[in-house]
C-alpha cells in the first residue's frame, strides 16, 4: 500500500496540476484563469496540492470567486495519486469565507449564510455565461465567413461535420459547394464554439446544423441579422471587460496576461 501511494504521489507535478486546472475560466471573462495570469502559484507536497490564485479587484464578485476556487479544487483534485487540495485566495474582500468554505467542501450558501443567494441560481449563473462564451465565438466565426463570402443561405446550410479547427494554426476551415475556407486566426474560437456547445447540451453531432442560437434553434435565411446584432452585443461586452480586468489585474500586480489570439 505504501508503495503504491508513493508511486502515484511522485507522478504528481506543478506542471500536472497546471494541465488539470488549465480549463478552468473566469465565467465572465470566459478566459482560463491559468491564461489571464490569475493562478500566483501551485505547490505540492507529496500527495497535497495547494493553488493559490487572485484576481484583478479587492472587490470582485463572491459568488464568481467561489465558483474558481470550488472548480479549481475539483480539477486539481481529480489528478490521480493526489489526496488533498488546498485552494487559497488572496487579496479578496472574501478571501476568509472562500478559502475556509470551498476547502471545506461547502455549498456557497453554507459559506455565506447571510448572502440569500441560492446554489442552483450559482449554477444557472455559471450557465448563462457559457451561453455568452457560445454567442461570442459564434460571432468570431459569422463574421470571419462573411468576409471570404459565404452568403447567408451558405452559412445556415452548413453542418458540424462541415467545420475543421486545426489549433495549432489558430484556424478554422468549412466546406462549402465543395470548396475549403480557411477562416484564420479563428481556431482558438472554433474549437471553444464546439466546447461550449456540448457544455450547454446544444446538439452537436456531425450532422447537425453548425450555427444555432443558445437555446439550440437553427440559424435560418432571414435570420443572420438578428443572429449578428445579439452576437456583436456579447462579444463587444465580453473583449471590453476581459481588456478591463487585465488592466486592472497589471496594475495591481504587475506583470502581463497571454494576449488575445482570435480576430
Amino acid at each position: 500500500m505504501i508503495a503504491t501511494e508513493a508511486s502515484s504521489s511522485s507522478e504528481i507535478t506543478e506542471d500536472s496540476i497546471y494541465q488539470a486546472i488549465a480549463d478552468v475560466l473566469d465565467p465572465e471573462l470566459d478566459e482560463p484563469l491559468v491564461n489571464l495570469g490569475f493562478i500566483d502559484r501551485v505547490e505540492v507536497t507529496g500527495s497535497d496540492v495547494s493553488i493559490t490564485f487572485k484576481l484583478p479587484t479587492y472587490w470582485c464578485a463572491p459568488n464568481f470567486a467561489y465558483l474558481m476556487a470550488a472548480d479549481l479544487r475539483k480539477r486539481a483534485s481529480s489528478v490521480t495519486g493526489v489526496r488533498n487540495v488546498r485552494v487559497v485566495l488572496l487579496d479578496h474582500c472574501a478571501e476568509d469565507e472562500v478559502t475556509s468554505g470551498v476547502n471545506q467542501g461547502q455549498s456557497f450558501s453554507e459559506a455565506f449564510p447571510g448572502e440569500g443567494s441560492e446554489d442552483e441560481h450559482l449554477e444557472e449563473l455559471r450557465r448563462v455565461f457559457l451561453r455568452k462564451g457560445f454567442l461570442m465565438r459564434q460571432d468570431t466565426l459569422l463574421r470571419q465567413m462573411m468576409k471570404l463570402g459565404l452568403d447567408e443561405a451558405t452559412i445556415a446550410a452548413l453542418r458540424v461535420e462541415d467545420m475543421r479547427v486545426d489549433e495549432p494554426m489558430n484556424a478554422a476551415f468549412v466546406t462549402a459547394g465543395g470548396r475549403e475556407y480557411c477562416l484564420e486566426r479563428a481556431g482558438r474560437s472554433g474549437s471553444i464554439y464546439q466546447q461550449r456547445r456540448v457544455a450547454l447540451g446544444l446538439p452537436h453531432a456531425p450532422g447537425d446544423p453548425l450555427m444555432i442560437d443558445d437555446q439550440g434553434k437553427p440559424l435560418q435565411t432571414g435570420e443572420l441579422p438578428q443572429f449578428l446584432r445579439r452576437s456583436r452585443s456579447v462579444r463587444m461586452n465580453i473583449v471590453l471587460n476581459t481588456s478591463l480586468c487585465k488592466g486592472l489585474f497589471q496594475t495591481r500586480y504587475g506583470g502581463s496576461s497571454a494576449p488575445d489570439d482570435d480576430e
